[in-house]
């Protein structure tokens, strides 16, 4: 049974082929953008996780209307997937932050340290809502690509988590500040949510209370923390 969801989510601002950004009211900053290692052709599309979710394509020419939707019930809490076989990224509209950015005294300062990572399957196509139903949680190691783990809980590797009760055929989402320090895209977000924040900027220009009623990986934590120090 599909689902229909309760809101419109922030699509996932997904260019199509060639890399030039769909046309959309809601980003700030059109420009150009580099095509994502994957990104997938409607015409021949296969899903990375059959079993747990597939990708809706927006209609021709409107790769923003895309989203990805549960194939199966999920409890608040339950990992749906780990994440792994991801592939390394820079700052951009498709990738995800995993580690903070210098001059941060914890933050790696090689340059073969992943500070982004681009996701490599269907989860790029997870879009934006400020009242999300999953979150990426990042902190921990990346899973191995032969890794399992029996109890299917992830715990120490990187994951996608249920923030509430997901049905089959709902649309996944979560919050980009979650992992985003300064997004590289900001947007105005159309989640019409009571929780929705209207500008989305990254975790940098978000309040600290407000941050605080989210799940927030680590290493936004961290970089938060400098900077209310360097307000003092």
């Amino acid at each position: 049974m599909t689902v229909q969801p309760q809101y419109l989510p922030t699509p996932v601002p997904t260019p199509p082929p060639g890399g030039l950004v769909a046309s959309s009211a809601s980003l700030i900053n059109k420009k150009k953008q580099p095509t994502p290692p994957y990104l997938p052709n409607r015409h021949d599309y296969k899903p990375t996780h059959p079993d747990l979710f597939k990708i809706e394509f927006g209609p021709e020419g409107e790769e923003f209307g895309s989203c990805l939707r549960a194939q199966k019930a999920f409890k608040r809490g339950e990992t749906l997937c780990p994440i792994r076989n991801t592939l390394p990224g820079i700052k951009a509209y498709s990738s995800v932050q995993v580690l903070p950015d210098p001059p941060i005294a914890s933050a790696p300062n090689s340059p073969d340290e992943r500070r982004h990572i681009e996701l490599n399957s269907d989860l790029l196509y997870v879009n934006h809502s400020c009242d999300p139903n999953v979150v990426f949680d990042v902190n921990g190691e990346e899973a191995q690509p032969t890794e399992e783990d029996a109890t299917g809980k992830w715990e120490g590797r990187w994951r996608v988590r249920a923030e509430k009760d997901i049905a089959a055929g709902e649309i996944l989402t979560f919050a980009y500040f979650s992992t985003e320090w300064d997004m590289d895209q900001p947007f105005s977000c159309l989640c019409g949510t009571e929780r929705c924040i209207k500008t989305i900027k990254g975790a940098k220009d978000i309040d600290q209370s407000v941050l605080e009623t989210y799940f927030i990986n680590d290493h936004i934590k961290v970089m938060k923390e400098e900077q209310n120090k360097s307000a003092q």
